[in-house]
């Protein structure tokens, strides 16, 4: 059972289990479409499981996975590590996508990069409970940012139309 955030990191693991966590992430990585560097990190950061670092080049974006993705994972009613990583490469998509860049409409826009970088996760993805799940993420954001439930799910809707159009 992994140690609770509050009496400090994760469990210890073996070189051979941080091996095969570093693989997994890498896999899916690839296989959602993300180009640059991955490192896993074993420890808990306070971010979800993850972040995104842009760089001055595509192949220099880095993803940093941590330990909680892993506890998150391991939840069936928490997010998956694919929807993790999806939501994450959903950043550099929409930060290296003019056409996506373009649906931002500043400080206090309604559309935020954290809506579509979770739409464009939920584009990427292949089971629908981890679409459902970005497509809810990016639907708690819109409405966290004071938009009323009714025009927060409009919004998520039809973004994640051109969402799909675009991509």
């Amino acid at each position: 059972m992994p140690r609770d955030r509050r009496k400090g990191g994760p469990e210890p693991i073996s070189n051979a289990e941080r091996a095969a966590r570093l693989r997994r992430i890498r896999e899916a990585a690839r296989r959602l479409g993300f180009s640059g560097r991955l490192e896993y990190r074993h420890l808990f950061s306070g971010t979800g499981g993850a972040q995104f670092g842009l760089s001055t080049d595509v192949n220099s974006d880095l993803i940093s996975v941590y330990a909680e993705a892993f506890v998150r994972d391991a939840d069936a009613a928490d997010f998956s590590l694919e929807a993790i990583l999806a939501h994450e490469i959903g950043h550099q998509v929409v930060c290296r996508n003019a056409r996506l860049q373009a649906l931002l409409g500043g400080r206090n826009a309604p559309v935020t990069e954290e809506i579509l970088a979770s739409l464009v996760g939920s584009v990427l993805v292949g089971h629908d409970n981890e679409r459902q799940a970005l497509v809810l993420k990016a639907l708690d954001e819109a409405f966290r940012c004071g938009i009323p439930l009714a025009e927060a799910t409009q919004l998520v809707v039809e973004l994640r139309g051109l969402v799909e159009e675009i991509l």
